[in-house]
Parts: structure tokens; sequence; C-alpha cells
């Protein structure tokens, strides 16, 4: 470990030991041919007919149809076998949509009712929440009679999760969920163990706030084990699934190769050590398709160099960054002499990760999100300047003002910016427009990110002599304590979740951009919640790259 002094007009590179990843070269020695993704491809084309031929029943004018309908795009989705079917699921929910009132109307029961709702709430079609009071009793609680519908009870309390700033009865509803389900979950009611695990994982985090590909690593294994599943339907998710792995672990090779090859990142000090894997996962999941796969690529790529010039920053002198921040307002590598000591090697690796990105892109003929992430990418290197500045001054910012330079710092922006990049053609020039316009959705998944990281690394940050923390600056400005800050920006951080959903049920032109945001607070949630997975590999990482790379899956 290199370690260094603390003023500030010298180098003070302090890293933290990051643990040498834990599976070394095991990916690399895994060997894909295309044989095997073809045979895959091929078996998942004899089998989706079957499937497609359930949504005959759109044409039919019965409302049982329709809401067999509605829960088998349920369980597509809990597969992850929705984007085989986009075009079928659209039709459907919106020839649903329009009768709604004539398909609840009559309709008693929790289950069916809480996945109409997730259903219609997941593709933007806004379902009043006031569906639920039916069932509460003339006491105006929630019946106790549901509390022995476990089925229905878990699915109330995944459809919580889409409530907005007025949704109040799914406030209620999550309490009451709650009460009910904790004590099933540490075994004190009696349970299937399929189901028992099941809940747990949404305990844990709700599918609504987890990413596609876990969801579909979790239901996968619970649906099997329930006893009236659809043989078809588990058939075709188990064949996509090991298509998808096969597509992910060939993704991950190129990655950790591509960094292996690196000149710049050889002899560097133990803190800053490679994150592919982590890279990987975290552009996993923004897009877990087939087709976004060099997406995914380029977006590991970005996430790395991201990384590096993070850690670099962190740990280097107000001086040394200054210097790094202002060759990359110049974006010419002819200025890169003036970078200071580590600064230089930082400065080359940005410098070769985007001359890739416009290689890409000019072959895409999209030139401008190449500009626009350059731009985004800058506005991410100054605001760690201006952390670094704080950290190192001591000085306290109002805490409305550390959150909103904070977010930047995150590479929030500037991860959004490449995530869209990383759409191809569906990625258009007023998509960056409307990132870089600071719409109320991306501005408060910034907020939700600088939140949750920080209350994550508060402990570490403290100890280290990092102060510029949104945690250390609540108690600061309210005079709190650590609890119940803790407690203040987890109610915020809920606040956040209801305002991201109420953006998602609006129209909007960039409707894929919206869902890359969404994702990205998925992606938060599964990095910041109960384990920090970007930078502790054995825990949860361990078990999601388990599931995902390394578990058999049996036909």
């Amino acid at each position: 470990m290199e370690t260094g002094r603390n003023q500030d007009q010298e180098s003070c590179f302090i890293f933290s030991k990051l643990a040498l990843s834990q599976w070394g070269d095991y990916f690399l020695s895994i060997t894909i041919s295309d044989s095997d993704l073809e045979f895959l491809s091929t078996e998942i084309e004899v089998v989706k007919p079957k499937v497609r031929e359930r949504f005959f029943m759109l044409s039919s004018k019965e409302e049982d149809a329709v809401k067999k309908n509605i829960l088998l795009i349920h369980l597509l989705g809990s597969l992850g076998l929705a984007y085989h079917f986009e075009r079928e699921i659209e039709e459907t929910l919106k020839h649903a949509f329009e009768k709604m009132e004539d398909l609840i109307n009559g309709e008693n029961d929790l289950y069916t009712i809480s996945i109409m709702f997730r259903a219609f709430r997941t593709y933007g079609h806004n379902m009043p929440s006031d569906v639920f009071n039916r069932f509460k009793g003339n006491d105006g609680k929630f019946k106790e009679c549901l509390i022995d519908d476990v089925k229905g009870l878990l699915s109330l309390y995944e459809a919580v999760h889409f409530r907005t700033t007025t949704d109040h009865i799914l406030d209620e509803a999550l309490s009451f969920s709650l009460d009910h389900l904790e004590p099933l979950a540490s075994g004190h009611r009696e349970s299937p163990p399929h189901v028992l695990k099941h809940v747990q994982n949404a305990l844990h985090i709700p599918q609504h706030r987890k990413t596609q590909v876990i969801v579909a690593t979790e239901y996968i294994s619970f649906y099997e084990q329930e006893e009236h599943h659809d043989e078809t339907l588990l058939k075709l998710a188990k064949l996509n699934f090991k298509f998808l792995r096969l597509h992910y672990i060939h993704e991950l090779k190129t990655v950790i190769m591509w960094w292996k090859g690196l000149d710049h990142v050889k002899n560097l000090p133990l803190g800053i050590r490679e994150r592919s894997l982590e890279s990987w996962f975290s552009a996993l999941m923004m897009y877990f398709e087939p087709k976004f796969s060099l997406a995914r690529i380029m977006s590991a790529k970005f996430t790395l160099a991201a990384t590096f010039l993070d850690d670099v920053c962190d740990n280097g002198s107000v001086p040394e960054v200054e210097s790094l921040v202002d060759c990359l307002e110049r974006w010419d590598p002819d200025y890169m002499e003036n970078c200071q000591s580590l600064m230089k090697t930082t400065f080359k690796l940005v410098m070769y990760v985007f001359k890739e990105f416009e290689e890409i892109l000019k072959l895409q003929g999209r030139s401008f999100a190449l500009e626009n992430m350059i731009e985004e990418f800058k506005i991410f290197a100054r605001s760690d300047l201006e952390l670094l500045k704080w950290a190192r001054t001591g000085h306290v910012p109002n805490f409305d003002e550390y959150i909103e330079t904070g977010g930047a710092a995150g590479g929030v922006y500037s991860g959004i910016a490449c995530y869209i990049m990383g759409l191809g053609e569906a990625g258009k020039k007023i998509d960056f427009e409307w990132l870089m316009s600071r719409p109320n959705v991306v501005r408060h998944i910034a907020r939700k990110a600088r939140l949750m990281d920080d209350i994550m690394d508060f402990e570490e940050d403290m100890n280290s002599g990092y102060i510029a923390n949104a945690l250390h600056y609540y108690i600061k400005q309210h005079g709190v304590t650590k609890e119940e800050a803790i407690r203040e920006i987890q109610k915020m951080i809920g606040d956040v979740n209801k305002i991201i959903n109420e953006e998602c049920l609006k129209p909007t032109n960039v409707s894929r951009s919206v869902m890359l945001v969404l994702n990205f607070g998925r992606m938060l949630d599964v990095m910041c919640t109960s384990d920090d997975v970007y930078n502790h590999r054995g825990g949860k990482l361990k078990e999601y790259m388990i599931a995902l790379l390394v578990d058999p899956i049996h036909l």
C-alpha cells in the first residue's frame, strides 16, 4: 500500500487496500462456442410461439381472459422474458386499461388486484391506489382475514413500492404487510422453504427496486418449486437464462482482458486495482437484454475509468486534482504533461476510453453522443474537485448544497449519459438534451445516489478524515445524533422513491431514457442495501455472481 503526507501542497495518496478478486481467472477459463449460443437461440425460438399463443385471448371480451393475460405479463416480467413479447404486452395492457373499471368491479382477490396494479404501473398506466380500499373493514383498517393470504399479502407489499406522493393508502399497506410478513420471514410462522426464501428476498429488496436480471434469478428458482407452475413458461425462462449467461460470461471475459492489457494500470496502488467484475455488473443492471452486449462492455469500461478517477481524486491533494481537472477541461492530450503524479495516468486512461467510444460512435453516426458524454464527464470531475476542497479545508456547506454537488460528483449524470450512449440508435440527441436539462427524475436519482452512498460510507469516510459526507453534514447542520440523522435521511430516500415513481407515470418522448434512470435507482438499491456490493467482494456480490454465472440450470 502506498502512503503519503496530508499537506494540501504535497501528494497525499493513502489508498485503502481492496481485496483481490476471489474469482481470479475463473471466468477466463470458461470456453464459449458459437454453437452453444446457436443451439440455445434455436430452442428459444421453438418455445416462444407456444407462449405467444397465450395472448390470443387478447381478442376475447371476457374479463377473466384479460385478467389471466395480465397475470401472465407479471410472470413474463418476473422470469426475465418480457423483452421477447414487448408488442403483445403493450397491446394487452392498453386494451385492459381501457376497461379497467369493468375488470376490477367485484374483484376481491388481494393477489389479483395487487398484480394488476403492479403490471399497469410497471408499464406507465396510472391505476388508482384507492382500489385497495376494498380490503379495509368498517374500522378503516386492513381486514385481519388477509393475514392468512401469504400470496396476496406479499403481492400487496410488492405493490406498495410503486407508490407516489399521493398514494397514502399504500403507506398504510406497507405497515400492514410488513407487520405480518416479517414474522413469516424470521420463521415464526410456518411456510414452505421456497416461499420463506421468496418472502426474505422481497423484504431485502422488493422486486420493483431490484434490477430485472436479479429478479429473474430469484424468481425462476421460486417458480420452479410452485406446485402449479407452467412447464412451458419455466422451460423458456431457463433456456433464456442459459442464453443470457453465455453472453454475460463472454462480455465479462472481454472486460477483464481489456483491463489486464492496459499499460495505464500496471504497478498501481492496491486501492485502485481492477474492479472489472463490479463494473460489468453495474452495467448489467442498467440493461440485461442480449442486444445490449456492446453497451454493457462500453459502460463497464466507462465505470472503470470513472472509478479510477474518483479513487485518485479522493486521495490526491487539491493542487494535484486541480491539475487533472484543468487537463480534462481542455480535453487535450498534449496538455497532460502539466498533470502531476498519478493524475497523468488517470488522464491517459480517460482519453483512451473516450477514444474507443469515439470510434464506435462514428461508425454509428452518433458523434453528438460523444460531445454530451465529454461535457458530463467534465462536470463529474469539477464536482469531485469541489468535494475534495470541502473535505481538505473542513468547510461545512449547507446540506442541500452538498447534495446537489455530491450528486454530480457521484457520477450519476455522466453515468446516465454513458448508458444513453449504449442504447445505440434508440439513444437520440433529444435524450441527451433531456439529461442536460436536469429533469426532476434525474435530479432526484442523483440525490438518492448521494444519500445512499454516504450512509454506507460514513464510518470509512470519518475514519479516513474525509468529511465530505451527507450524514456528517446533516449531523453538523441540525445538531442531531448519527442515529437520528440516518432515520431522517432514510425518510428522504423514501420520498425520493415516491417522486421517481410519479415521474415514471408521466408521458414523455424519452421513455427509454426514463427507464434507464429508473434502473439506475434499482442499481443503487442493489449496490447499497446492507452491503457495499461495489467495494466488498464477499457478501452479496459473491451471491449474485454465483446465481448469475455459476449455479447450474437444469432443463
